[in-house]
């Protein structure tokens, strides 16, 4: 693992490559873990004892501040660097109920205790989140861990289900698929770590598969 010895930003493991709805039966007999796409802006969350900076996939602060600074803080574990991946929900969408769902739903973590996380599986990191953050169900698919802050449930099976019922929901676009034993590259550019994972998003005015 690579030490991060200073504040320097990695481009977030993100997918790039597309796929359709009947697609996702073959995804689940493959092996993929599932995870509910939110329809908000790709964020990156740095934290140290000392510092905290938000930003977004395009190495940018985000211009609009929704979530308290104090609720992110409290997302900080260990004594170095820590830097999670996650969806900064700032587009007013709304949730099962018709309300506006504000907050960042963690989806991955890349940093640890000044560790950079690079050569680690997917499911290693997942399992990593498990043990820094104690949750909650918020709405069968994704959890609650402090105010304003979640992450996303991964499914293992009935994923055609699960894109079934989310898409109904205006702040979900779709589902995220990611190979369990994906590796973590060093995200110097925006490509790296997109072949281990792939999205299926659901049709708008703008975007048909």
């Amino acid at each position: 693992m690579k030490e991060y010895d200073s504040y320097r930003y990695y481009f977030p493991p993100r997918p790039e490559t597309k796929s359709t709805p009947n697609s996702i039966n073959v995804y689940e007999r493959m092996g993929f873990i599932g995870q509910p796409k939110l329809n908000g802006s790709c964020g990156m969350l740095y934290t140290s004892p000392n510092e905290l900076h938000l930003m977004n996939r395009h190495q940018q602060a985000f211009s609009r501040n929704i979530i308290p600074r104090s609720d992110l803080e409290k997302m900080h574990r260990g004594n170095g660097w820590q830097v999670l991946c996650g969806e900064y929900m700032n587009k007013s969408k709304k949730d099962a109920n018709g309300n506006i769902f504000v907050g960042f739903v963690i989806f991955d973590i890349i940093v640890h205790d000044g560790q950079y996380l690079n050569g680690t599986t997917f499911i290693e990191r997942s399992n990593l989140l498990d043990n820094l953050f104690e949750s909650k169900n918020y709405d069968g698919y994704i959890d609650n861990i402090s105010t304003n802050v979640y992450r996303v449930k991964n499914f293992r099976t009935n994923l055609s289900k699960v894109w079934n019922e989310i898409i109904k929901i205006d702040m979900y676009e779709g589902e995220v698929f990611k190979k369990e034993n994906g590796i973590l590259e060093i995200g110097y550019r925006p490509e790296n770590n997109t072949g281990w994972q792939l999205k299926v998003r659901k049709p708008t005015k703008n975007y048909n598969y």
